[in-house]
């Protein structure tokens, strides 16, 4: 029997086997299906106390145990790298946010069908909080001697890490961000839906030649007709000057290059909302990056060092 920093006592292939139900699904579901499949009687409170137990001992193996564990590459070869946040209830402070990073080769992405493209493999990062903290983690995982491409929104966080960090890497600003500040300043300058959708459908084929300068001049050359377009003008040059060097979408779609962040959206809803964001949830914010802390392991296809955890023995009594 082996005894976890909880002080419960079960045996370690069950504390594995409770930890992996327990980041499936909720803990008295969890319970639940233990007891069909096991025949074994353990509650949910016991369930999320083991969760948190080796949750927070995968968050003190940090970053050296990512070292170890970095994503397989051949030299030279594409990585992706994909960062985003979405918001976790937390009883302490509401809705905080919980950044998610991606990495996966070029060659992990492959057509599923005619409309569906998938990612075989990916590892992830989650952290609970500030951008300071997550950083550090995320690079860790970063396997050395890749191409890397990394593709987020207009984050300045962001862009100062990768210029300071990874010069070299190639910087890709999402498309669907920067046609969702051209839309949103095309609904409120022009009234006319009709000319509204061919003047976005003219934007959007200069951005696809690189042309990005030509539709900076475009909207810097229309007049302020209200007091609104000038806020509204303001904005959206901002975004587009300080990115445009991350806009070069011909290219990137010449080279067969990913453009746009639906892997990390997607990558929010199957490893952080799926089970963090679940009707009546509250976390804790400790209980909410232990939770992350196996999302991540499971999904990334790690869950051989939760394995290895609980057969260390100095977890044991």
């Amino acid at each position: 029997m082996s005894e976890c920093a909880y002080g419960f006592q079960m045996s370690r292939y069950l504390q594995e086997r409770v930890c992996y139900v327990g980041q499936s699904q909720v803990y008295e579901e969890s319970s639940e299906q233990l007891k069909e499949l096991l025949g074994v009687e353990v509650s949910g409170k016991q369930i999320e106390r083991v969760c948190h137990c080796y949750g927070k001992l995968l968050e003190k193996e940090g970053p050296a145990q990512a070292k170890s564990n970095q994503l397989e590459v051949e030299e030279q070869q594409t990585v992706y790298g994909m960062v985003d946040g979405s918001m976790v209830l937390t009883r302490e402070e509401r809705w905080k946010e919980i950044k998610l990073g991606r990495l996966f080769t070029d060659q992990s992405h492959e057509k599923a069908s005619d409309k569906r493209f998938r990612i075989r493999e990916s590892v992830y990062t989650a952290h609970l909080g500030g951008y300071k903290e997550f950083l550090p983690r995320w690079e860790s995982e970063i396997p050395t001697g890749a191409q890397l491409i990394l593709l987020a929104d207009g984050a300045k966080w962001f862009w100062d890490w990768a210029k300071d960090s990874y010069p070299e890497a190639l910087q890709i600003l999402d498309y669907y961000h920067c046609k969702e500040y051209l839309c949103e300043f095309a609904e409120k300058y022009f009234k006319n839906k009709k000319f509204r959708d061919q003047w976005i459908e003219q934007q959007e084929e200069r951005l696809f030649n690189d042309q990005v300068d030509e539709v900076i001049k475009e909207i810097k050359a229309l007049p302020i007709k209200a007091l609104e377009h000038n806020s509204i003008k303001k904005t959206i040059l901002t975004y587009y000057e300080n990115n445009r060097t991350r806009m070069l979408y011909g290219t990137y779609r010449k080279r067969e290059l990913l453009i746009g962040s639906g892997p990390i959206e997607a990558a929010h809803r199957n490893v952080i909302q799926q089970r963090l964001k679940l009707a009546g949830q509250r976390w804790t914010q400790a209980g909410a990056q232990f939770m992350a802390n196996l999302r991540v392991c499971r999904k990334s296809n790690r869950w051989n060092d939760v394995i290895e955890l609980t057969n260390q023995k100095k977890w044991a009594a």
